[in-house]
């Protein structure tokens, strides 16, 4: 049996479907998950040695090889697009007026911020002009929405629908903003990638196999019932089974997306990118 250590906000769809019809335990793979409090946790922990895999965003990768010298490659797309939106407490109903307060986020510098970043500048405000709180991650945005220590925030299945049914307004969607915006990808160090090939190989297959199956038509109820379950709701379990990332290739458009969110707000590395993406272990792993 081999062992995977992964470290992420919410577990995305396919890790859902793996864990839920035993694709890890058939595969002969141990996951050992991590909740984490933050990006920067995983991009630290990551560089350190401490987790085999991350799950995150293509632009997560890019920050985390930046600050951390995390060596990192992206080895498979999980989500085809990021569900995302931002929501206000129910008396702020514009983004004007969020961005008059402190504002909720992960980093200010890496991930869905820049987003917000976009959507800021498309209202003509200036970033750099507005306040921001490192909360940390998505459930905690939430906690803190839902206890009144936050204003504004951008939150993901399930939280977004859970904040909005307790009646935050959504005053943007991705789909506004960045509709190429990719869904959450895997993150592994090359070493890992290296040293333990047979066990990023059997983790992939199980992904892959599980994913595949809840493509299947005959499986969409099963695989909606398995997000439900793990408290997405039925709208968004039903989009992610619908929307599906074929085969978990990472999306080029997706990677494009990315690297121009980053460079509209001036935060490109210093150093040259590099080749991020890795299709190797992909191209290795076989369905369990």
């Amino acid at each position: 049996m081999e062992t995977v250590r992964q470290i992420l906000f919410v577990p995305p769809a396919p890790i859902v479907w793996a864990s839920a019809g035993g694709y890890f335990e058939n595969a002969g793979v141990e996951v050992v998950t991590t909740q984490t409090l933050s990006s920067d946790q995983i991009g630290k922990g990551l560089a350190a040695g401490e987790f085999d895999v991350g799950i995150g965003v293509m632009d997560n990768a890019i920050a985390w090889n930046d600050l951390f010298a995390s060596d990192l490659a992206i080895i498979a797309q999980l989500e085809r697009r990021m569900l995302m939106r931002f929501v206000a407490q129910k008396d702020i109903t514009s983004l004007a007026e969020a961005a008059s307060q402190p504002i909720a986020v992960d980093a200010t510098t890496n991930g869905f911020v820049l987003v917000l970043y976009r959507a800021l500048a498309r209202a003509g405000i200036d970033w750099r002009s507005c306040s921001f709180d490192e909360v940390g991650g998505v459930k905690h945005r939430f906690d803190t929405m839902m206890d009144g220590r936050t204003r504004s925030t951008i939150l993901v299945p399930p939280f977004e629908d859970m904040a909005i049914a307790k009646g935050c307004n959504a005053l943007w969607s991705v789909d506004d903003i960045a509709p190429a915006y990719p869904g959450v990808v895997i993150a592994a160090r090359r070493t890992f990638l290296r040293e333990q090939s047979e066990a990023a190989r059997r983790y992939l297959g199980a992904l892959v196999h599980a994913n595949a199956w809840a493509a299947k038509p005959e499986s969409s109820e099963a695989a909606q019932a398995a997000l439900a379950a793990a408290r997405y709701s039925p709208k968004s379990a039903a989009t992610l089974v619908r929307d599906s990332v074929p085969g978990l290739q990472p999306s080029i458009e997706g990677w494009e997306e990315t690297v121009s969110l980053r460079r509209e707000c001036g935060l490109m590395p210093q150093k040259p990118i590099g080749e991020v993406i890795d299709r190797s272990v992909l191209a290795a792993a076989k369905p369990a």
